[in-house]
């Protein structure tokens, strides 16, 4: 299942994405695929700022309808983006499960994935059911919230930025822990009251190895702990070839393999089943961790594999 491709080959577009390395080819893919990038999110950056000029005349009630319209716009304008690239090929195994089981169940659902490009965050938006979107809030990085335009997307969605503050003189960064503690209590009472919650365990986009996951970090998965949720996974391999992490633009030719599946229907019947208490939320955070990350590593080496 998919927007496109069924064959698999190798990409001969890895690296850190500098044009004077590249053929004529793989450059003109490029920019045709950040002028479809601009010209497909311009219409939803403008619908964003007039939301938030909007919210800052007359605030919505309620503020999820911003939210919501934002966010169709923004999902219906990235699909037709990843159409037309047709030189990135991307293949889906499990979408159409995913958009018409999410929540099926009566529970809230979180969505988790690994993280390697900035197509992650791409790819997500597109893969998102209409009908429930707009219930949809992600952390997601500083960075993007940054970003000229896709900032302010991001903030009119109602997403959240993982908060990072400097460690040292060296300039690397650590995890601001009582804000993102806040930031957790947001995600849960979202998710408590109905909503749909997104974000990559890995923390930060994978430095290494992209075919080998990241420990995925147990405190995002409290919410699960604590309440009883679906969880939905997305294991991403080949996205770092579109998109490398350290390049400004992405675009390579290549093929992205995605699988989409759930790994529970009840958080708390998951973790029942291995005799561990929810009420022991430290434990059962790392046991939902664990398992989040045990099943996206072995999709994406079924993947790689068939590239």
């Amino acid at each position: 299942q998919g927007p496109r491709g069924s064959s698999w080959g190798s990409s001969d577009y890895a690296g850190n994405g500098s044009l004077k390395s590249m053929g004529t080819t793989a450059t003109l893919a490029i920019l045709f695929f950040n002028v479809l990038m601009l010209f497909f999110t311009l219409p939803a950056f403008l619908v964003a700022k007039l939301c938030v000029i909007a919210e800052s005349c007359k605030p919505f009630r309620p503020a999820s309808m911003r939210h919501k319209i934002v966010l169709v716009t923004t999902c219906l304008m990235w699909r037709l983006f990843m159409l037309c690239s047709f030189w990135v090929q991307v293949r889906v195994d499990g979408l159409s499960e995913f958009r018409s089981k999410l929540t099926a169940s009566g529970r809230p659902a979180v969505v988790v994935a690994n993280h390697t490009s900035f197509m992650d965050t791409v790819l997500m938006v597109t893969f998102m059911p209409l009908a429930q979107i707009g219930k949809i809030r992600m952390l997601i990085s500083s960075h993007l919230l940054n970003m000229p335009g896709v900032g302010t997307i991001a903030y009119a969605m109602g997403h959240k930025a993982v908060p990072f503050k400097a460690k040292g003189a060296d300039g690397t960064f650590e995890l601001d822990k009582d804000l993102m503690a806040v930031r957790q209590q947001e995600m849960e009472l979202h998710v408590a009251s109905g909503g749909l919650a997104g974000w990559f365990p890995e923390g930060t986009m994978n430095r290494g190895d992209v075919r080998e996951v990241s420990t995925f970090r147990a405190g995002g998965f409290a919410v699960a702990a604590r309440l009883d949720v679906e969880i939905w996974c997305v294991a991403f391999c080949g996205n770092a070839d579109c998109w490398p992490r350290a390049a400004a633009v992405g675009g390579h030719p290549c093929r992205i393999g995605v699988k989409i599946f759930k790994l529970c229907e009840s958080s708390h019947a998951f973790l029942m089943e291995v005799k561990v208490n929810p009420s022991d939320e430290r434990t059962a955070s790392l046991h939902l961790a664990n398992g989040a990350h045990d099943k996206v590593q072995k999709a994406v080496t079924q993947l790689a594999s068939e590239r």
